[in-house]
């Protein structure tokens, strides 16, 4: 490598000249990254990253592009560097169907208007469709003033190309261009990611964003997730895609991509264990509205109006049945009521194509919660609906009628079953659970039972009253102990709760168990008088009649854990196992534990 370097020094010169761009171009290489929508785990697209600067003589890639501007060669080697990634991206075994990202210098936007058409050639030619190229602008640089800048964009969407605006947040944070140039992409700088679950500003901050960005269908990708902590975190904010080590490093070898990644669909797997899924209630009220291609001729527009006269909007969908926003009505009214409009419109010399007309709304996957995509469309009342996908391809429309359905629906389900004092799931769902717990034998899994112990003669000392205080008090306890998406807790009834969780360290469970009881056996302390407090018992009659003395209430924990590969067991043994590890549990000091291996 120290030889390489030294060759390219000397072919950069003693004087800093630029060296021949076709050596340049063909020392580079680009490590392609991929970009994975975090519901799924399949791949949405990759980035291409350039390595070889240092064999080249180069401190850094930014170093390649100083130089070249600085020897106004920087336009040619873009447009070099681009038809090289493009060439690459094609020869993907996978490529068919997503996106390459690719980082433009600022320096060469104001000579993309007279590239254009060379690159949509070259992409026909590859069997690219334009859609298929992003073109990443890093807020490094301030280009919301450039009107050459902002032209060139402007075009470039026009013609179907994308526009991610990088690292957001590290520069200049320009929402102008976003507003007005409509990107549709945002990629949030690894700042933003690290360590947001445990920084309340942060996390506000972010998650205010991607809701805006979301009601503006804009797609949001967090950079440089490395750690399932970042991955659970992007998960609670609703970021769409994520892109970093967790998922994959950035590899020269291209055959090693691919358009799946376990690390997500492992994940994914967990997530929708820890919580019910909504898409059975979002298909049934999904309403089928016809869709256009952003290739339609706009004579077919109108006429797709004039035959279906209740429509006031269409989706439009790009070459590869994504969604890229909706075509409204009375945003073609002004041409269409006008005495000549109509036909300047269809004209094709006038310029104007569906693309013009369509505007941005709300997107979101089959396998979001409902309450995330009511809130989503909550925030701006003049939204005419959201479209839903799957995979990032459309399945349907929810409009203003559907979503009212979708809310009811899901309060009707939550109502059913929660307990209607502690409002965690009840039996049904708790049911549910651990027979699906007992299906997956990919992960170890924890089921904990908590039984009250001395609550009858509480209950007949203080009352039903105070009794009810102490159920709201444990279950407050466990939301707050056992928090986060990776547990579930119901309360079974009376003063039976549980708790289960997948994948999770069993020893920190037992830690949590253990901690839960204790809590809850200072904070009860405070519901007895003063006289039972210092004598740590109350006199109370037992089920037999007698009187007799009973220590204040605490809490019983039986946990049962099943290792991966054991899900040998039905739901009759689990409950069966159960009931003798509660028993236990009152004979051995509170907490009584069964290992399946």
């Amino acid at each position: 490598m120290k030889a390489a370097v030294a060759d390219g020094a000397e072919m950069l010169g003693s004087t800093g000249d630029f060296p021949p761009l076709e050596s340049v171009v063909s020392g580079l290489r680009h490590a392609f990254q991929p970009i994975v929508h975090l519901d799924t785990g399949l791949t949405h697209g990759f980035e291409a990253l350039l390595r070889g600067s240092d064999a080249l003589g180069f401190e850094s890639i930014a170093d390649v592009f100083d130089k070249a501007a600085a020897a106004g060669m920087v336009e040619e080697l873009e447009a070099r560097l681009l038809d090289k990634a493009l060439k690459d991206f094609a020869a993907l075994s996978c490529a068919e169907g997503l996106h390459l990202f690719f980082n433009i210098d600022a320096r060469s936007l104001p000579s993309l208007s007279r590239r254009t058409s060379a690159i949509l050639d070259g992409m026909a030619k590859l069997g690219l469709s334009s859609t298929q190229l992003c073109l990443e602008v890093s807020e490094r640089s301030d280009i919301s003033q450039d009107s050459d800048a902002t032209s060139a964009l402007r075009q470039a969407r026009e013609h179907g190309i994308q526009i991610a605006l990088d690292d957001f947040g590290e520069g200049y944070a320009r929402l102008r261009l976003l507003h007005e140039e409509h990107a549709e992409y945002v990629k949030f700088d690894r700042y933003f990611i690290n360590n947001v679950a445990r920084d309340p500003k942060k996390k506000l901050f972010v998650s205010s964003l991607i809701d805006m960005f979301e009601v503006l269908g804009i797609q949001t990708i967090a950079e440089g997730v490395e750690t399932d902590e970042d991955l659970s975190s992007c998960r609670e904010l609703g970021f769409d895609l994520v892109q970093g080590y967790l998922v994959a490093r950035p590899t020269l070898e291209h055959e090693s991509l691919s358009r799946s990644y376990e690390t997500l669909l492992s994940a994914r797997r967990r997530d929708r264990r820890a919580r019910t899924s909504d898409q059975h209630i979002l298909r049934e009220q999904i309403i089928e509205v016809p869709t256009l291609d952003i290739d339609t001729p706009m004579q077919d527009v109108f006429d797709a109006f004039r035959t279906n006269q209740s429509a006031r909007l269409f989706p439009v969908l790009d070459v590869n049945g994504r969604p890229l926003g909706i075509v409204r009505d009375v945003d073609l009214k002004a041409y269409a009521f006008s005495p000549y409009g109509k036909d300047l419109i269809v004209n094709r010399s006038f310029g104007k194509r569906l693309g013009d007309f369509v505007r941005p709304c709300p997107i979101a996957d089959i396998h979001t919660q409902a309450e995330r995509i009511l809130q989503i469309y909550s925030h701006n009342d003049t939204l005419n609906g959201v479209i839903i996908v799957e995979n990032a391809s459309y399945v349907g429309f929810l409009d203003n009628s559907s979503l009212l359905r979708v809310l009811n629906e899901k309060n009707l389900i939550i109502a059913r079953e929660m307990n209607p004092l502690t409002k965690l799931p009840g039996n049904t769902s708790i049911s549910d659970y651990i027979a699906d717990a007992l299906t997956d034998t990919e992960e170890s899994c924890a089921l904990l039972h908590f039984d009250f112990d001395n609550f009858k003669p509480f209950n007949d000392t203080y009352g039903f009253r105070q009794g009810d205080r102490a159920l709201l008090l444990f279950a407050e306890n466990l939301r707050q102990t056992f928090a986060g998406p990776e547990y579930f807790v119901g309360h079974i009834g009376g003063d039976d709760f549980f708790v289960g969780t997948r994948g999770a360290d069993m020893s920190e469970v037992s830690k949590l168990t253990y901690a839960a009881r204790q809590q809850f056996a200072e904070d009860v302390e405070s519901f007895y008088d003063k006289d039972a407090r210092e004598r740590g018992s109350i006199e109370a009659r037992g089920r037999d009649g007698k009187l007799r003395s009973y220590p204040l209430l605490t809490c019983s924990a039986a946990m049962l854990v099943i290792e991966a590969g054991r899900r040998h067991s039905d739901l009759e043994t689990v409950l069966t196992a159960f009931a003798e590890l509660k028993k236990r549990a009152k004979e051995e000091g509170g907490f009584a534990f069964h290992h399946i291996q």
